[in-house]
């Protein structure tokens, strides 16, 4: 399994979206199975799962140190809605019901809306489809085949815009 982001020389992220999180000269950059990244997402999670945001926030290289830990962190960000965003899990297997705002901004339940709450502002909105989320998505559907099962409908995130986005 990956354990480090492929992007490990991002810049320091203890600055950005949630002031509140974060501690300097510490990365926030993709660690663990899901590639828990941002200082936000460390900091939830760290309150969430060990009682403390500090606990990750000052020692951030701990989910790539411990396994059971790195897994905990991809269910917990998968299971978990951050408002505005709902759970991957949601999403995917329909308990999601999109707002007419999402649909405004082309966010529909499948697999593409998944890629849009892990990575949206990245690989979301983007005609030609980037080839990493092409590849995503041909991994998905192959996985799906061996699983034998279907991958549904909205498969990508090509038309969608960030969750954060105005669309109106």
């Amino acid at each position: 399994i990956y354990t480090l982001s492929l992007h490990d020389a991002l810049p320091d992220l203890s600055s950005g979206i949630n002031a509140e999180y974060g501690v300097a000269g510490k990365g926030y950059h993709g660690r663990g199975p899901i590639q828990l990244s941002y200082n936000y997402n460390y900091g939830l999670f760290s309150k969430q799962y060990l009682g403390d945001k500090m606990i990750l926030l000052n020692d951030p290289d701990r989910v790539k140190k411990d396994g059971e830990l790195a897994f905990v962190s991809a269910l917990w960000f998968w299971m978990t809605p951050q408002s505005p965003k709902p759970s991957c899990h949601d999403a995917l297997v329909g308990n999601w019901v999109p707002t007419e705002k999402d649909l405004k901004c082309g966010r529909k339940p499948g697999f593409g809306v998944t890629i849009n709450i892990v990575n949206g502002g990245v690989e979301c909105n983007h005609k030609p489809m980037k080839s990493k989320t092409f590849h995503r998505v041909e991994t998905y559907k192959l996985f799906c085949k061996k699983l034998g099962t279907t991958p549904g409908a909205n498969l990508n995130c090509e038309t969608q815009q960030q969750f954060a986005a105005f669309c109106g």
